[in-house]
């Protein structure tokens, strides 16, 4: 009797293992799929960039405008920036789980504070190394002008999902970046600040 408990136990974990494996492969092949995209958009809206007679304000990723690319050398993160038109958490979720967002702000590179926001993948896409990020790194926003502008860290902390003050302008005479991202399985937001390098 104790052996056919044993048996069955077996089998059910078993069958739980292979489920949860199915389901991980699933989510990371998704991740690689959005991956390849990322960086076929990031090649194209590149080699606009190159063009001088192209219009790269008509790039789009998954029906999505791209308005420009974050680059972080430090962490060899290089995305596409996805203009929401929104700022609905509800509405955020489906672009979040293709790249980055605007999520608050005026357009890339304009004067004030520019939010963008992208997941912490475990895997380590999107915004999942930004925790590696220190006060002195540096951000590369690239914009529809095809201008590109290096920002420098100046501040990293954690904060409530529910903390709007982030995304505040504190001065609209420079030009800042806000990062956000998830941390603490969602119970909290990675927050790294940076301003124009002058």
């Amino acid at each position: 009797m104790k052996l056919k408990l044993y048996k069955a136990i077996f089998v059910i974990l078993v069958i739980f293992a292979l489920v949860v494996a199915t389901l991980i492969f699933i989510k990371y092949s998704r991740n690689y799929q959005n991956e390849k995209e990322n960086s076929r958009v990031v090649e194209t809206f590149s080699k606009e960039i190159l063009n001088k007679e192209s219009n790269i304000e008509n790039v789009e990723m998954q029906g999505y405008r791209v308005i420009g690319i974050v680059n972080i050398p430090k962490i060899n993160l290089t995305y596409p920036i996805l203009d929401i038109d929104t700022y609905n958490p509800e509405e955020t979720k489906e672009p979040l789980k293709i790249s980055i967002v605007k999520y608050w702000g005026g357009n890339v590179n304009d004067y004030g504070n520019l939010s963008i926001a992208g997941h912490n993948n475990y895997d380590g896409t999107m915004f999942g190394k930004t925790k590696k990020l220190e006060i002195g790194d540096i951000v590369e926003l690239t914009d529809l002008n095809k201008k590109t502008i290096q920002y420098q860290i100046y501040n990293k902390f954690v904060t409530n999902p529910n903390d709007i003050t982030i995304l505040q302008t504190k001065d609209k005479g420079i030009r800042e970046v806000t990062l956000i991202t998830c941390t603490n399985g969602n119970k909290n937001r990675l927050i790294l600040n940076a301003k124009e390098i002058i």
